[in-house]
């Protein structure tokens, strides 16, 4: 079992289920993560001319799944595939598609390096042994890649630096990079005519460090910029809850609000946990603070 949770323990699912492929708005197709091998959250937005991914997967068969869940659908040509960070659970299942992947200029140096990489067990396990790899991720990478001796990392053939914009055909996708304590690199997705925004995992917690950590000035600075949106529906990288304006506003204060607590009070602000969930925030805040 993974060591601790990104989002909240109270909306990981219970008994973790294959993606099922839902509607999430009128533009928007959501392939709902799957914990079992940590598959992330996945989405496709078509326009009138074209359609574009919203995350490229964690395998070659992970997005061949989406995609053939989206054929009864007949969407126009895939266009693009956009990447929100460099970790391998959002990244691996490039060579599915035959499109060009855009992702930020540091997520597409990251992904050089993990190509240059051995992916074998026993490279796997010096990496770990190292702290240069997670063991979680190690595990979940076993199972949901098997046989990686023709593992293809593929590059991201657009680069961007802060913003980029897709016009799909009268539906338009703002590509923003904001960073975070998840991934230096992380980017959001908003889908302007559906409201709609898909966040990846940036609000999570780091994960590669010694210890998962959250800053109070990162967790302040992306809370506001991610609620200056004023998206109506989100879609967050490992929750399988598509997030309605209220959950969104209520996900937002909860994050800041704990991270305002660490700031004035420190380690007292544990005395103030209001469940398991708040307290692991403020854990992760202290450690970050530390």
């Amino acid at each position: 079992m993974m060591p601790t949770n990104r989002v909240p323990s109270s909306v990981v699912a219970t008994n973790p289920t294959a993606s099922r492929l839902q509607r999430a708005s009128e533009h928007v197709w959501w392939f709902t993560p799957d914990e079992r091998t940590d598959r992330p959250a996945l989405a496709a937005v078509a326009g009138a001319t074209s359609t574009a991914l919203l995350e490229v997967g964690a395998s070659v068969a992970h997005t061949a799944s989406f995609l053939e869940a989206l054929q009864p659908f007949r969407l126009p040509p895939l266009r693009a595939a956009v990447l929100t960070h460099w970790h391998w659970d959002h990244s691996f299942g490039g060579a599915a598609l035959d499109v060009p992947i855009i992702a930020h200029r540091d997520t597409a140096a990251e992904l050089a390096h993990q190509a240059s990489l051995d992916w074998s067990d026993a490279a796997l396990d010096a990496r770990v042994k190292a702290g240069e790899e997670i063991a979680f991720c190690r595990d979940m990478i076993r199972i949901e890649i098997p046989d990686r001796s023709d593992l293809d990392i593929v590059l991201p053939q657009i680069v961007f630096d802060d913003h980029l914009e897709l016009d799909l055909g009268g539906v338009h996708v703002m590509i923003d990079h904001v960073g975070g304590d998840h991934a230096a690199d992380s980017c959001v997705f908003c889908v302007v005519e559906d409201d709609l925004i898909v966040l990846g995992d940036c609000l999570y917690q780091r994960l590669y460090a010694p210890e998962p950590f959250l800053t109070v000035a990162s967790v302040q600075a992306l809370t506001a910029r991610v609620g200056a949106y004023g998206a109506r529906l989100a879609i967050e990288g490992h929750d399988d809850t598509l997030l309605d304006g209220e959950a969104l506003a209520r996900r937002l204060a909860d994050l800041s609000e704990a991270a305002d607590r660490v700031d004035r009070l420190g380690d007292g602000a544990l005395a103030t946990a209001r469940d398991d969930d708040d307290r692991e925030t403020l854990e992760f805040l202290l450690t970050g603070r530390a």
